[in-house]
């Protein structure tokens, strides 16, 4: 038992030294590169994450190929931050565009457990909770499956339901809240199709990453999709899915 342990806390601390060797991604402008570099160090933006969710015009080998020609004109390759905002909006377009008008069709407004709640403050702050639901859908445009050179966004088939603020795309384990909010406000089907997208990064990637972001492809959080489908089956009992 001893030598298993052992074998099996060398197998990990290999992956840990072999993964603090990879970069995020293999996407050079958006995890690497040197237009990555020289954006984030001027702090053209407000948030950093800005940036890394743009998409980009055009093919990435001509925008990375464009912007050597550019930094080949100034000393040290530095370009300045009035040109690199230039270059940025020629080259790139605001974060946003990867999705299109959504709302969760199976959303309604007098779910069952707003009726529960007796408290009329209580009650009134749960429906502005669940109203949020409106305005937290996403669906990813085909243009993302297409064209996935252009954008940070991994293309899932289904729907999602994002955190909101600066956090545009799904993310794992908050999307286990989430499912189970969901449910609570009896849009099954919304729940379902973000379960679906997991098992949809499970089959490509091995595993659910941290979020919906190609530079977050090679990490992930603790393992929360087993739970997101023990909350669905509860709410549910639908024993098809679980085959």
């Amino acid at each position: 038992m001893q030598k298993f342990v052992f074998c099996l806390s060398s197998v990990a601390l290999w992956v840990c030294a072999v993964s603090a060797f990879l970069p995020p991604c293999d996407r050079e402008i958006y995890c690497t590169g040197p237009i990555l570099h020289q954006v984030q160090k001027a702090k053209l933006f407000d948030d950093d994450k800005y940036f890394v969710d743009m998409k980009l015009k055009a093919a990435p080998d001509v925008v990375s190929s464009a912007f050597h020609n550019l930094s080949r004109e100034f000393p040290n390759t530095t370009v300045p931050r009035a040109e690199l905002q230039e270059f940025l909006n020629t080259c790139f377009e605001k974060p946003g565009t990867e999705f299109e008008s959504w709302t969760p069709p199976d959303w309604h407004d007098k779910p069952k457990f707003l009726g529960r709640i007796a408290d009329q403050e209580l009650r009134d702050w749960a429906k502005k909770l669940h109203n949020l639901w409106k305005s937290l859908g996403r669906k990813i445009r085909a243009d993302v499956k297409d064209h996935p050179e252009l954008y940070s966004q991994i293309y899932t088939p289904h729907p999602v339901v994002v955190p909101g603020g600066r956090f545009r795309e799904l993310y794992y384990w908050d999307s286990y809240w989430v499912i189970n909010g969901l449910l609570l406000s009896e849009m099954r089907d919304t729940a379902y199709g973000m379960i679906q997208n997991f098992l949809h990064l499970v089959n490509r990637y091995g595993f659910v990453p941290n979020g919906g972001r190609v530079y977050y492809e090679r990490r992930s959080q603790p393992p929360f999709l087993t739970l997101m489908v023990e909350s669905y089956y509860q709410a549910t009992k639908d024993e098809e899915f679980l085959r």
